[in-house]
């Protein structure tokens, strides 16, 4: 009987076990399949705005180069707008553009402290890199959105409220006003050119040049407009008159530098003097220190300084060169500092870096202004470098004022001089080549 029993649960068991058995290739076979459907969705799935997934580190900073010239152009041409908006339809209206142009400069102060940061001597790390060339990025789009949102709309509201041919005959009047000036300006630089260096004469009588050819580009801008409005009355030239009143914009300002050159220059010639006033009570200083100084290797190092401080205010015989003969002075007298460093007591080092203080700021200002008006003048050829140096010019300057210690405020003086120097050359040096 027990042998009946078990042999009539046979079936059972061997269709319950089939059951089992066919449960677990079916859970098998769907986890295989659903696999395979999400990986086929990976591979097809397209990568966000269409860019790749994961930039090089060199792909993103030469983006970031590119995005910070085209944002500081967009800044200087908003700036040129902004002007022109004013006058078309005052401050009141005009508010929320003065605002976002505002914006605009701080997010691209940000971005070039950390351009700076990037080509600094410092090594950075991948991600440092990576981190701060996306926030480059960033800032430098959102500035150009925030000024672009206003500048469209205000050309809008031009050629809705402005009469296109009133429009014209304005910056036309404005292109010969300006054109008036060419020899002016031009004779000021000749009388320049008795007085001072080649050196000093031959950037402003360069800008001069390129303003001619800024309002003969705006003409011929404008007479293209005029072109369309005789085909069709309303065709839209705002944009080409926008462009062209930029272009008189920054010939004005070329011609304003070579008409204001022999002051500018004489300017110049009154901080050599000064600087040279000054070299003389430093030499006389460290001629004290240098008597009492009791290590040799002071002394000769002091020595060396003088002399070299000494040839840099010595008349020429040439004519002279006030910005650079300052820019000598002011190299000297760093040298010297750092020669007297180790011999001075330190309020003797607080007392004299407040003394050069006022002078070296100076310095930094004008330089800072002739680098700013290089790449004005040149917008569109000038690179990244110079304006990253500008910028850096600007930080050091602002941080010298805001430094309580008269040492850490001369040495960030004498930085955006040295900063603004470099920008003013790469900048010269990039509108010779494009």
């Amino acid at each position: 009987m027990g042998d009946l029993s078990l042999l009539s649960l046979l079936p059972s068991v061997v269709v319950f076990g089939v059951a089992i058995v066919l449960f677990v290739l079916l859970v098998v076979w769907l986890r295989r399949r659903m696999a395979r459907i999400r990986g086929r969705a990976a591979q097809t799935a397209p990568a966000v705005s269409g860019a790749p997934l994961r930039q090089s580190v060199e792909e993103l900073e030469r983006r970031a180069g590119i995005q910070l010239v085209q944002m500081d152009d967009a800044i200087s041409e908003a700036q040129d707008e902004l002007g022109f908006a004013i006058a078309e339809f005052g401050q009141a209206e005009t508010r929320a553009f003065a605002e976002a142009l505002e914006t605009a400069r701080k997010r691209s102060s940000e971005a070039f402290a950390l351009k700076q940061r990037l080509d600094d001597a410092m090594p950075d790390t991948e991600q440092q890199r990576r981190d701060w060339s996306n926030r480059i990025v960033l800032l430098a789009d959102s500035a150009v959105a925030a000024i672009a949102a206003q500048s469209s709309a205000f050309e809008r509201r031009r050629r809705a409220e402005t009469a296109a041919p009133a429009a014209l005959d304005a910056a036309e009047r404005a292109v010969e006003a300006q054109r008036v000036r060419i020899p002016l300006a031009r004779t000021a630089i000749t009388e320049a050119q008795a007085r001072f260096a080649a050196t000093a004469v031959q950037p402003v009588a360069d800008g001069v040049d390129r303003a001619e050819r800024l309002l003969d580009q705006a003409l011929a801008r404008l007479e293209e407009a005029r072109a369309s409005l005789t085909a069709d009355p309303l065709a839209p030239v705002s944009r080409q008159v926008a462009s062209a009143e930029s272009d008189v914009r920054r010939a004005e300002r070329l011609l304003d530098a070579g008409e204001h050159l022999d002051d500018t220059l004489a300017a110049a010639q009154d901080r050599l003097d000064d600087a040279v006033a000054d070299s003389r009570r430093r030499l006389d200083e460290a001629a004290r220190i240098r008597d009492a100084a009791p290590d040799p290797k002071h002394v000769a190092a002091i020595t060396v300084a003088m002399t070299t401080l000494a040839s840099a205010i010595a008349p020429g015989d040439e004519q002279p060169d006030p910005v650079r003969s300052t820019d000598a002075i002011a190299s000297a007298t760093t040298s010297l500092d750092a020669a007297l460093a180790v011999a001075r007591s330190a309020s003797q080092r607080i007392e004299a870096a407040r003394d050069a203080l006022a002078g070296a700021r100076r310095i930094a200002e004008s330089h800072i202004a002739t680098a700013a008006a290089s790449i004005d003048g040149a917008r569109g050829r000038v690179g990244v470098d110079a304006r990253t140096r500008l910028a850096e010019a600007r930080r050091q300057l602002d941080i010298s004022r805001d430094e309580a210690d008269p040492v850490a405020a001369l040495d960030a003086a004498r930085r955006a001089a040295t900063a603004a120097t470099d920008a003013d050359a790469l900048a010269m040096y990039d509108a010779t080549l494009r």
